[in-house]
């Protein structure tokens, strides 16, 4: 899901981040609590102009660092890494098929992002191939066919199997949409997909106060809401096979290790591999995923609250990309000294 760009910029963020060093070698011995990451992520927090959370875990070692980490977040498309986990389970349980065909219609466009809008109905991609979508490109139809599918309630079921609680999936990409849309402008309230394409010139006639008015109430709705930990419990899970079979988590990981939207967790790792979600709706820039450190999982999970319609997205994947270096630069550099 996409937001729109928004108008004016901040550099404080970016100036704060920088007087950081690039490593921490000689810091000593990683301890469970990794207080010296803990300390350089609040440092970065408190910069952000708005609400962050942080979750930060090393698989393999347990060392976490939490910022707000309990509290619960809009997810916006990094609720699109649940809905996977269900369908690999259903394939697990033989009840679908990654080969199986799904036709597209034109009721089954949608609005923002993704590449099945583009294309003419007709179209069969495989149960696979919408997985590939729905993650790499976070295309909305994709996303919808496949919670169609699974069923929303069934997901969050599936995470309190899991033992996940502060995760919760309520709601399509066309109603999550609609609901914003509802909440900035009245005339968009209860609108069809088919509805939000024939009037997408209408997005740009939303003005500022609208925007901040449809971010307070799109925070205030606890649907689609998780906490950045337990996003960060699903996704161990899946690294530690867990969450479904280990080809499925295998799968998973690799799905997501092809990730095209690449600003976030991934803009200062180019290096490293990585296997990301991320979500974007109005005052919501966030994302989730794994890196590849060596011999070792580094589970991020980072969600921001834009203070207001001022605060360009970019700021936010700035704040993520630094984030999600600094977890991994202190990772590589306190395991380099055992």
């Amino acid at each position: 899901m996409t937001g729109r760009t928004h108008l004016a910029a901040s550099v404080s963020l970016v100036l704060a981040l920088a007087v950081w060093p690039a490593t921490l070698r000689g810091q000593g011995t990683a301890v469970p609590q990794a207080e010296v990451l803990q300390h350089r992520l609040q440092t970065m927090a408190a910069a952000f102009p708005g609400k962050v959370g942080i979750f930060v875990r090393n698989v393999e070692t347990g060392a976490e660092v939490s910022i707000h980490a309990d509290e619960m977040f809009p997810m916006a498309s990094t609720y699109k890494v649940a809905i996977m986990t269900q369908v690999f389970r259903e394939v697990d349980a033989e009840r679908m098929s990654l080969d199986e065909r799904v036709t597209l219609t034109e009721s089954d466009r949608r609005a923002g992002s993704g590449l099945f809008v583009f294309m003419k109905p007709g179209l069969a991609p495989t149960i696979h191939d919408l997985l590939l979508l729905m993650i790499t490109v976070s295309d909305n139809e994709a996303t919808d066919l496949l919670l169609r599918r699974v069923g929303a309630a069934n997901v969050t079921a599936m995470l309190r199997q899991l033992g996940i609680r502060d995760f919760r999936v309520d709601r399509s990409t066309e109603q999550i949409i609609g609901d914003w849309l509802g909440a900035a402008d009245a005339r968009f309230r209860g609108i069809s997909a088919a509805q939000m394409l024939a009037k997408e010139e209408l997005f740009a006639t939303l003005s500022r106060e609208q925007l901040d008015n449809a971010a307070r109430a799109f925070a205030d709705d606890p649907r689609d809401h998780t906490s950045p930990k337990a996003m960060a419990d699903l996704l161990t899970k899946i690294v530690k096979s867990e969450a479904a079979s280990e080809k499925s988590c295998r799968d998973m990981l690799q799905i997501m290790a092809e990730q095209q939207l690449r600003g976030r967790i991934p803009r200062y790792l180019e290096e490293v591999t990585t296997s990301t979600k991320s979500g974007t709706i109005g005052p919501v820039t966030n994302d989730v995923g794994v890196i590849n450190a060596g011999k070792q999982h580094i589970v991020v999970s980072v969600y921001t609250l834009k203070a207001n319609s001022g605060v360009e997205t970019e700021l936010a994947e700035e704040f993520i990309g630094r984030v999600a270096r600094a977890s991994y630069d202190y990772f590589q550099d306190t395991a380099s000294v055992h």
